[in-house]
């Protein structure tokens, strides 16, 4: 085929140029779209997670258990609700000043409430940017005990 044929049949010389063009644009359009959604969830987790450790110190202060439940597992399960799942007895430590750990504490007793939880990105260059693709989120929240009754502990 001659050059003159291409011109008249329409054919440029770059057609192939807008394609490979257009294949880098889309791919870090992808990207940087990906990258927006994987931050925005990652934001979710941590709001998430903040959000059920306040609920649980706000609920371990008041002394209160569920029924047939100790004070710990009361405020363990607290965070689980909460936390939509993300939180489990394994990244949640619950301690108190003057009971120590795997305690609610007693009446006046500071008590502190922590969730570790690996988020794991999706996206390729934003794992990379990170050790194993993982950023470790650790929200804490701390509540002194409202008085009530030592027996309740």
């Amino acid at each position: 085929m001659m050059v003159n044929d291409k011109k008249r049949l329409g054919l440029r010389w770059n057609s192939g140029q807008s394609l490979v063009e257009f294949a880098i644009s889309l791919l870090t359009f992808l990207v940087l779209v990906f990258a927006i959604i994987d931050f925005s969830y990652l934001f979710f987790v941590k709001l998430t997670l903040q959000n059920a450790v306040r609920q649980a110190g706000r609920y371990a202060i008041t002394g209160q258990s569920m029924t047939g439940q100790s004070r710990f597992n009361s405020i363990q399960q607290t965070v689980q609700h909460y936390s939509m799942g993300l939180a489990t007895t394994t990244n949640t430590s619950i301690c108190a000043t003057v009971k120590g750990c795997s305690s609610g504490g007693g009446p006046g007793d500071t008590v502190t409430i922590t969730v570790s939880y690996p988020y794991q990105f999706i996206t390729p260059i934003l794992r990379a940017a990170f050790k194993n693709g993982t950023y470790t989120i650790s929200v804490t929240t701390s509540y002194k005990n409202e008085p009530f009754p030592p027996g309740q502990t």
